[in-house]
């Protein structure tokens, strides 16, 4: 919360100092720093505003640290960090899509400033969080060099919402355009989300020929929560479970089955899940079970089940603690959401170091590449390994997530909040195998 002064016409403003680091291989490429002032109001006690700025800088390709620091000029508490890498990797010759964009509010505007773009001004959503009474998600985006790829027939444009174990819409709410190839095309639309259950999504925004060949996409994560939805567990009743393969699992072992499917499941079939936890009714769950695989594969839901429930069984012999399943730490989480990783690098006796892993996947869905999670083990001798830092979206992300590893040897050292990468010391390599 920022602090409000009284300035000498009675009105009340808070004050921001903003520093803004753009770092390339540890060196300041490029920085600003000014002070972010609100708006002046007359009463503190109602304050429904955020405080909104935006830069833009053009920058060169590579891989870049963006830092910000925010600083209350009204209080002389410590200054707040966010971190962030990003890469810049553009070709001028293919298709290129810009980030997705979330749009608090818009109008028309003749006006010209940092926020107008296409003759609106458009003001952005600070975070990627939609509450109940927010039933409406704008997005922008703009599509470049679609002239240089498609000859004149028109391409196809599919925005759409889906969960983030799902790479198919959600219901209905997905939006097709078609468009002719320009060198800038832009896409500037809305979602209704009343009925959007609580949960974890991704936008997406594809480009496609009308051949349907994928040219680009792009994704962005967000949470919605959403009370005013009920949860009907008796959508279940007119399956008929004496003939199903759901039917043959042993009783005392429901229950087990029925949590294994979490990692994976939607936020509503999340609902029933936690539901059959309480009642523990052994028809809804086998009931449950076959549905779940049935929406997956129509066709044949017992090869569905099967597969995952050897992915299960690996999970369960190989990260399995003495206290929690397999499926219920973040090793056998991740496995099971994102499957084995491409590459896994195990260290368990660098100095100084409690153990960690670090999984590398080529690829996830949706449309992600290179992505890392990395995993330590402060207790040592259980082997229940904590999920510390991630890129991929929707994941845990933690600048100081080395701090951690290194925690032994940092009780000793720096505590500076505001450093994120940890000082080297003899055998240090986790930096190294991250970047790997």
């Amino acid at each position: 919360d920022l602090s409000f002064i009284q300035r000498a016409d009675k009105k009340y403003e808070a004050t921001v100092e903003v520093t803004l680091l753009y770092m390339k291989d540890s060196i300041v490429f490029n920085h600003f720093k000014y002070l972010l002032f609100s708006e002046a109001i007359d009463d503190t006690a109602s304050i429904n505003f955020n405080l909104t700025d935006l830069k833009r800088i053009n920058l060169p390709k590579g891989d870049y640290t963006i830092e910000l620091y925010l600083k209350d000029e009204n209080e002389t508490t410590s200054t707040n960090y966010l971190w962030e890498g990003v890469t810049v990797d553009y070709n001028i010759d293919s298709l290129m899509i810009s980030d997705i964009e979330l749009v608090e509010s818009y109008k028309l505007s003749d006006e010209s400033n940092v926020f107008t773009k296409r003759g609106y001004e458009i003001l952005p959503l600070a975070v990627e969080y939609f509450p109940t009474a927010m039933s409406s998600l704008n997005f922008y985006s703009e599509i470049y060099h679609a002239d240089k790829l498609i000859s004149d027939e028109n391409y196809v444009i599919t925005v759409f919402i889906h969960e983030t174990t799902s790479q198919s819409p959600y219901r209905d709410l997905v939006v097709y355009s078609k468009q002719k190839p320009s060198h800038t095309s832009v896409i500037f639309s809305s979602f209704d989300l009343s009925k959007l259950p609580t949960g974890s999504y991704f936008i997406t925004l594809e480009v496609r020929t009308r051949k349907n060949e994928l040219l680009g996409s792009r994704s962005l994560f967000f949470y919605r929560s959403n009370t005013l939805l009920t949860f009907n567990p008796s959508q279940l009743d007119s399956i008929n479970v004496e003939n199903i393969f759901s039917s043959t699992l042993a009783s005392d072992s429901l229950n087990f089955w029925m949590q294994s499917l979490y990692p994976i499941a939607s936020n509503e079939e999340k609902n029933y899940i936690e539901y059959f936890e309480k009642t523990k009714s052994e028809t809804g769950m086998r009931a449950f079970i076959y549905k779940f695989w049935k929406d997956r594969n129509p066709t044949d839901p017992l090869n569905e089940w099967m597969a995952y429930k050897n992915s299960v069984m690996y999970a369960e012999e190989n990260f399995k603690t003495p206290n929690r399943h397999g499926f219920e730490t973040d090793m056998g989480r991740v496995y099971l959401q994102y499957g084995p990783p491409s590459d896994a690098l195990s260290e368990k006796h660098e100095p100084g170091a409690y153990p960690y892993q670090i999984w590398h996947y080529y690829f996830i869905k949706p449309n992600q590449t290179n992505v890392r999670f990395v995993f330590y083990n402060p207790d040592l001798v259980i082997g229940d390994y904590k999920l510390i830092h991630s890129d991929a979206l929707g994941e845990i992300r933690n600048p100081r997530w080395q701090y951690l590893i290194y925690d032994a040897v940092n009780k000793h050292g720096s505590r500076d909040s505001d450093v994120t990468k940890f000082p080297d010391h003899f055998g240090s390599r986790v930096d190294d195998y991250f970047k790997e």
